[in-house]
């Protein structure tokens, strides 16, 4: 583990090696040692221009240690249609209590293609609600065309309330 600096020394260091003698030296508080203090102060002085080529140095190195990522074609196009769901509790996963929103994306081949922005629903009933997630499934096939029907979201990603976007959210009035 490193030493720990001496501000004394670091605000030394900006001196000019005649004011630091006199100051630290017999006349000062007797602190200045010929055989260290001339090494300690230029290291105090670059101490960050040398700290910043290390990281430089070994950025460099860890990035060229980085394995070639190779993309391996499929042969078929990727569509996945996610859910996000504000809820009480995130952590409950299916087994929700109360829904505060919901906002929808449909993913092709690792890119977002469409986004529905996230609809307040704390006062839907089960059915609305589930209407509500036909229309989302039904507006992501007319998107998509090529006579694709969703019927279920790929993933369902599950947030915690006081994370809603909407605004003005009865959250945070």
């Amino acid at each position: 583990m490193s030493r720990h600096i001496s501000s004394k020394c670091l605000i030394c260091s900006h001196l000019t090696a005649e004011e630091a003698r006199q100051l630290h030296g017999l006349d000062g508080d007797q602190c200045w040692d010929d055989l260290k203090c001339h090494k300690r102060r230029s290291h105090y002085r670059n101490r960050s221009e040398r700290n910043l080529k290390r990281v430089i140095s070994r950025q460099s190195k860890s990035e060229s240690d980085l394995p070639e990522i190779i993309r391996l074609p499929t042969g078929f196009t990727q569509v996945a249609p996610f859910v996000t769901l504000y809820v009480d509790d995130p952590h409950q996963g299916r087994k929700l209590t109360n829904v505060h929103a919901v906002g929808a994306e449909l993913w092709i081949d690792e890119e977002p293609q469409v986004r529905i922005e996230p609809i307040h629903c704390f006062s839907l009933s089960v059915k609305e609600f589930n209407s509500l997630a036909r229309q989302i499934l039904k507006a992501f096939s007319d998107h998509y065309g090529n006579d694709k029907e969703f019927k279920v979201f790929t993933e369902a990603i599950y947030r915690d309330k006081l994370h809603c976007p909407i605004r003005p959210c009865p959250l945070y009035s």
